[in-house]
C-alpha cells in the first residue's frame, strides 16, 4: 500500500489556535474508497438578483499588483471587464484571506496551518440557504466531495489540494453537515454540472496549487485564468447573468499595502465597461456584501456589513 508523505500540522479550536496535533494524509487505497461513496450535490435554483444572477469568485496566490498586471494572460481577462485598481486583501497569509472572504473576519486565524471555527461562527452559506440561493465549490484536484484533508498528487508528489485554500472547509458550521460538505468538489464535476445546465448560483472556484501559482509562477496562473475562462464566456450554459471575480489571496511582498489585482467580468458587466478600470477601495469582504446586496440576503454583522459592494 502506497502513503502519501504529506503531514499536517492542525491546531484545533475556536479560533484555529488551541490544542496541537498532528494528522498523517489518507493513503490512496481508502481515498479510492471514500471516492467510490462520497455524497456530491449539484443544487440549482433560479433566484433573480439585482445586478447579477450567477456569482462566480476565484482565488490567485501570492502576486504583487504589478506582477499581475503585467502578465499578458491577465491583461487578456482585464480587457474583458473592469480591473478593480484598489482592491486590498486583508491580511498575510493566505488561510485567513479564504476565511475572511466567506465568512466577514478572520476570526483570529493568523496563519496557514490547521483551523477549526467554532460552528456558532457564521458564513455566507447560511445566508445563501435562508434565501434558496444554490451553491457550490469547485477545488481543483480535491480526490472527493467534501474531502477535508490535504492531497499530494499521487504520480508526481505535486502538492495539488490544500485545505487552507478551500474558504468553507474551516468552518465547522459548514463541515459538521454532510450536505454541505457534499457541495464541495472536484473541479471535474464543475464541467459535468456545466455540461448538464446545473451550475449554482454561487461558486468559489480554487485552481490547485500548480495553477493558482502558488508552486509555480504569475505566469501559469495567468495561463491557467484564461485557458479555464476564455471557453466559459462564449457558453450559455455559463452566462447566465454572470459576474465572475477573479482576485488573489495576497500580494508576495508583506511589506506592500496588499493591493490585489482583481477584475470582475461576465455578461453581467455591460460592454461599455470592458477594459475599463475602478479606484474605489474595496477589500475581500466586498465579495460578501456584494452577493448579499444583489440576493438582499442581510449580512453577518462582520467585516462584510460595511465593506464597500461592487455593484
Amino acid at each position: 500500500m502506497h502513503f502519501s508523505s504529506l503531514f499536517i500540522t492542525a491546531a484545533v479550536g475556536i479560533a484555529g489556535i488551541n490544542a496541537q496535533t498532528q494528522y498523517t494524509a489518507t493513503n490512496t487505497a481508502s481515498v479510492e474508497a471514500a471516492r467510490a461513496t462520497a455524497k456530491t450535490l449539484s443544487p440549482t435554483s433560479s433566484v433573480k438578483g439585482k445586478t447579477f444572477d450567477r456569482f462566480v469568485n476565484i482565488f490567485l496566490e501570492n502576486t504583487d499588483f504589478d506582477m499581475a498586471s503585467a502578465d499578458p494572460n491577465l491583461q487578456w481577462i482585464a480587457s474583458q471587464g473592469i480591473t478593480l485598481t484598489n482592491y486590498k486583501a486583508i491580511t498575510h497569509p493566505s488561510q485567513p484571506n479564504y476565511i475572511a472572504s466567506v465568512g466577514g473576519s478572520t476570526h483570529s486565524v493568523i496563519w496557514d496551518l490547521y483551523s477549526r471555527i467554532s460552528s456558532s461562527a457564521r458564513t455566507i452559506v447560511d445566508l445563501l440557504d435562508a434565501a434558496g440561493v444554490s451553491w457550490s465549490e469547485y477545488e481543483d484536484d480535491m480526490p472527493y466531495s467534501g474531502y477535508e484533508a490535504d492531497y499530494i498528487n499521487q504520480v508526481n508528489g505535486a502538492n495539488d489540494y490544500v485545505r487552507k485554500h478551500n474558504p468553507l472547509m474551516s468552518y465547522d458550521s459548514v463541515t459538521s453537515d454532510l450536505d454541505r460538505l457534499a457541495k464541495m468538489k472536484n473541479l471535474t464535476m464543475f464541467y459535468n454540472d456545466l455540461d448538464s445546465n446545473k451550475l449554482p448560483q454561487w461558486m468559489f472556484i480554487t485552481p490547485n496549487m500548480t495553477n493558482d501559482g502558488h508552486d509555480t509562477s504569475v505566469t501559469v496562473a495567468g495561463a491557467w485564468a484564461k485557458g479555464f475562462l476564455e471557453p466559459l464566456l462564449t457558453n450559455p450554459n455559463f452566462l447566465s447573468r454572470t459576474l465572475v471575480l477573479l482576485t488573489f489571496d495576497e500580494t508576495a511582498n508583506y511589506l506592500s499595502d496588499n493591493t490585489v489585482f482583481s477584475v470582475l467580468f461576465g455578461d453581467a458587466v455591460p460592454e461599455s465597461l470592458h477594459g475599463t478600470t475602478n479606484d474605489t477601495a474595496y477589500n475581500h469582504y466586498s465579495i460578501m456584501s456584494t452577493v448579499e446586496n444583489n440576493w438582499d440576503l442581510g449580512d453577518l454583522g462582520e467585516g462584510d456589513a460595511d465593506a464597500s459592494a461592487f455593484f
